[in-house]
């Protein structure tokens, strides 16, 4: 109940939250205080609830009943007007997967589900590997490399691109594009108006790319999982219905989204963590045994994913804060990953960590992330081929690191490296 927290405290934490500016670098600080002064606080920022512990987080993401994701894809940031009339030239928005919960939830993931397969990964590994030794060999060749730019963004992309079934000349275009409107799906701060509405375009061109793709697997079924997706929700051989293409490019367009940006941040800052601490990148190259171990930790410390919003479905109480029904509630899986009450040594970065609960950077409950298998199969993929070709590899002296302005997504704008 509120009058069991520091209500001052409370408020106090709620008017300072800033994770567009102040707490976007370093929120670390900020998330230990509020978990051990006031767990659950509002923040008139994204005028949501918080939540910032382990245990609050993992209750809210498993109990679907109390808990609905139905206002998950709610903008965080307002589009504004203009974007608006620029999205309205695209496919008609429809209730996507993240949205729904229960059995409606389970049937429509389903296909998704296999799509992302251990069997659909391992069909994909001798193409991740290629890929990235491909880009390996390029940026080699000039010397130093953004891993960000040259490496972690055209793998994923290539890679979830391929696993879906778009064909090899739109990967570069359809990364680009849907790497840009992820900015306006995820609460980014743009720059300028020209900024947003640019991403707003590219999001129309690539949810018509990926309309294209599902009208072509209508008519000429393929073995990927375009084509299973449009048979498991329009069966049937007539022409799709404008609702029906319109749902099915927009989850294809943010299974797109997801299954690149996030591997591609995990990758990025996983990195830049192991090349800031050189004894944990020289003991990866000295003992490469423990690197799904440290496919684990990158994606604890590093959690890509900062943020889930849910929608209490009656009064509820959490963490002592008594929420009403309707109640927006924002999930910091970052924070709750990097929680002092779960992990000991929780603020420390430690590829043989073997002890404490699973972390949550990909979400627990229903909605556990689709795509946990191709982004750790991506992540171990470079860790193995870089260890193995660069084990003098550093970062580029002088550099500042910076992370993307984005409420939902935590990844470095650019990581720089040289080596010997």
């Amino acid at each position: 109940m509120s009058d069991s927290l520091d209500e001052l405290t409370q408020e106090s934490l709620g008017s300072i939250y800033d994770p567009l500016g102040e707490h976007l670098e370093d929120p670390w600080p900020f998330y230990e205080r509020a978990q051990a002064t006031a767990p659950v606080f509002y923040s008139p920022v994204i005028k949501a609830w918080v939540v910032t512990r382990f245990a609050d987080v993992r209750q809210v993401l498993r109990d679907g009943e109390a808990f609905s994701s139905a206002n998950v894809l709610r903008p965080l940031v307002p589009f504004g007007f203009r974007v608006i009339l620029v999205l309205m030239r695209g496919y008609r928005l429809q209730p996507p997967l993240l949205m729904l919960d229960g059995e409606q939830h389970r049937h429509q993931r389903h296909p998704y589900a296999v799509g992302f397969g251990a069997d659909r990964v391992d069909a994909l590994d001798d193409h991740l590997t290629r890929t990235a030794a491909q880009l390996v060999a390029e940026f080699a060749a000039a010397g130093s490399a953004d891993l960000v730019k040259d490496y972690a963004n055209p793998l994923t992309v290539s890679a979830v691109c391929r696993l879906i079934g778009f064909a090899p000349e739109d990967h570069r275009s359809l990364g680009d594009d849907t790497r840009l409107a992820a900015g306006l799906a995820m609460g980014h701060r743009f720059r300028s108006t020209d900024e947003k509405l640019e991403a707003a375009r590219a999001w129309v061109r690539s949810q018509q790319l990926i309309g294209r793709y599902v009208r072509d697997r209508r008519a000429h079924p393929r073995e990927d999982m375009i084509s299973h997706v449009v048979s498991n929700f329009a069966p049937g051989e007539g022409r799709l219905t404008a609702k029906q293409e319109a749902m099915l490019a927009g989850e294809l367009f943010g299974v797109t989204i997801a299954g690149h940006n996030t591997p591609s941040a995990a990758i990025a800052d996983g990195l830049f963590h192991l090349l800031r601490h050189q004894d944990q990148w020289r003991l990866l190259c000295e003992r490469p045994e423990l690197i799904p171990g440290a496919v684990e930790e990158i994606v604890r410390y590093c959690t890509p994913f900062h943020i889930f919003l849910r929608k209490t479905t009656r009064e509820t109480i959490l963490a002592g804060q008594r929420l009403p029904a309707g109640a927006e509630v924002a999930v910091w899986l970052a924070a709750a990953n990097r929680d002092r009450s779960a992990f000991e040594r929780a603020d420390e970065f430690d590829v043989t960590r073997s002890s404490g609960p699973s972390h949550i950077g990909f979400g627990v409950g229903p909605h556990f992330c689709v795509g946990a298998a191709l982004a750790k199969r991506e992540i171990a993929t470079t860790l193995r081929l870089l260890t193995e070709r660069f084990p003098r590899l550093r970062l580029e002296p002088g550099q500042r690191i910076s992370y993307v302005p984005s409420l939902s997504q935590r990844g470095p704008v650019s990581v720089r490296v040289v080596w010997d």
